[in-house]
């Protein structure tokens, strides 16, 4: 039975590792982005169904005895598989990655470095250098998406970390699954 739990994991693997390849290969982060957690979602569900499926047979054709003598404890096993497989399964919504704020983070800077640069010139020369304060807003609004866009090398980074996530809770709802049913060995 164990065989069957490390086929699962195996396969899961693979496909991580596919994901993966796909994410290093990919110029369009946004896009790709907007797959992964559906694609990860429905492989789990699909295989922990189809785990628990063969799990199901295996203890049907290997110890058929058990289930004969401890119907009511075989239902329960049945019943908890059931409920694994359609919510033990977590991953995590991408928007957690997603960034779209950028610009506006940007302009939010400029804004409050045009306003601070008003009040500053006013402050100290008693007149307001409007010219002066335009440049600093502009300036700072440029260097402030200009931050915020290198960070986005690190988006490869962080995505690679979500589907390693990911990959811990399939295994975590595979091995789960497994253990339903080992109390029917």
């Amino acid at each position: 039975m164990n065989s069957i739990l490390e086929k699962y994991k195996s396969k899961s693997n693979d496909v991580i590792a596919q994901i993966k390849q796909k994410v290093n290969s990919s110029d369009n982060m946004k896009d790709t982005l907007e797959n992964i957690r559906e694609e990860l979602s429905s492989w789990g569900k699909e295989n922990i169904n189809l785990l628990t499926s063969e799990l199901k047979e295996y203890i049907n054709k290997n110890n058929p005895d058990f289930i004969a003598k401890n119907k009511d404890k075989w239902e329960m096993i049945l019943d908890k598989a059931q409920a694994l497989s359609e919510y033990g399964l977590y991953v995590a919504p991408i928007d957690l990655l997603t960034n779209n704020e950028d610009t506006a983070k940007a302009t939010y800077v400029g804004v409050a470095s045009f306003l601070s640069s008003i009040l500053l010139t006013k402050i100290v020369t008693k007149k307001v250098h409007f010219v002066a304060s335009v440049l600093t807003s502009v300036a700072s609004g440029f260097v402030a998406y200009y931050m915020l866009e290198t960070k986005k090398g690190d988006e490869k980074d962080l995505i690679m970390n979500y589907i390693d996530d990911a990959h811990e809770w399939i295994n975590t709802a595979f091995e789960n699954t497994y253990k339903t049913f080992q109390n029917a060995l």
